[in-house]
């Protein structure tokens, strides 16, 4: 299975970028990284060393209209799979052997993605479950060889995904700018009859948001949390998202809690309290009225 490898970059950390490449250039076919900006000679240096192909689109087109972009020049290059990329993460060593195998083993899975690992708290993500009612999470622990576990949806960063399975469900959804746009994805093709699967064993460094906080907030969690325009598309695309015919009432539910709960949270531990205020209010308004596209 040929694997080409999307990395959508803007205005990357050149060293974190590299050393993604570098680590890449070994286990994929071909690297293409988006640059989702204006062309930049320092990035065009270190991709074309790290044997990367530079997709440069000269403006913030947001995150499905690079992805898109790379996934349509990947399969011009005969990519049978396609392994989605942020320009932060760091794929450990066997990464992308680990998700082909299991995109191999299963004829029925749109995509397979890694388990991830903060790093800067080393703290291990989890996958979520659909269980019909309110979602349950499963993290990988002991002996990661051979733990798969079928996932309600997948971060793009580091996911695998079948070039059949793109043909039949149709690209990103490049309205939504940024944010949910994976999930978007996965529960699509989930209601389509394909299946997402979780691999313990493919490992991916990966930096969550610009920051993290540690907090009591009904147990300790550590919450990463982005710039306050973040917070805009967050809460309106969750609003769109519930708004899809293949979203069912129990992830409306469970999206709804989670929206009251990064509220309260943004609101009480992040900075910039009142400009986040009133970019999560006008998220919701946009997402209400089913308003797309970038911030204006």
């Amino acid at each position: 299975m040929k694997v080409v490898s999307v990395t959508v970059s803007y205005k990357p950390d050149l060293k974190f970028l590299g050393l993604q490449l570098e680590s890449l250039c070994a286990q994929v076919e071909k690297m293409l990284v988006v640059n989702n900006d204006v062309a930049d000679q320092a990035l065009q240096a270190i991709c074309e060393k790290k044997g990367a192909k530079v997709i440069n689109l000269g403006c913030n087109a947001g995150i499905g209209s690079a992805q898109n972009r790379g996934i349509q020049a990947a399969i011009e290059l005969g990519a049978e799979a396609i392994l989605l990329m942020d320009q932060d993460s760091e794929p450990q060593a066997n990464m992308v052997e680990h998700l082909r195998h299991h995109l191999d083993l299963n004829s029925n899975a749109a995509a397979t993605g890694p388990s991830s690992v903060d790093l800067r708290t080393q703290m291990r993500s989890y996958f979520e479950l659909d269980t019909g009612g309110w979602p349950r999470r499963w993290q990988p622990r002991g002996d990661l060889a051979g733990q798969t576990v079928e996932a309600a949806y997948l971060i793009a960063s580091g996911s695998l995904l079948r070039v059949e399975a793109i043909k039949a469900l149709g690209l990103m959804r490049e309205d939504w700018f940024i944010d949910h746009v994976d999930t978007e994805w996965s529960l699509r093709a989930r209601d389509r009859g394909w299946v997402m699967m979780g691999v313990a064993d493919a490992q991916l460094g990966h930096r969550l948001g610009e920051k993290v906080t540690r907090v009591w907030f009904g147990r300790l969690r550590h919450v990463p949390h982005h710039s306050p325009e973040r917070n805009y598309y967050m809460f309106r695309n969750a609003l769109l998202l519930l708004r899809e015919p293949f979203v069912a009432a129990h992830w409306q539910r469970y999206h709804l809690t989670r929206l009251a709960q990064l509220f309260l949270f943004f609101l009480a531990f992040a900075p910039q309290r009142w400009l986040r205020l009133r970019l999560m209010m006008r998220g919701l308004w946009d997402g209400l009225n089913g308003r797309t596209g970038p911030m204006s």
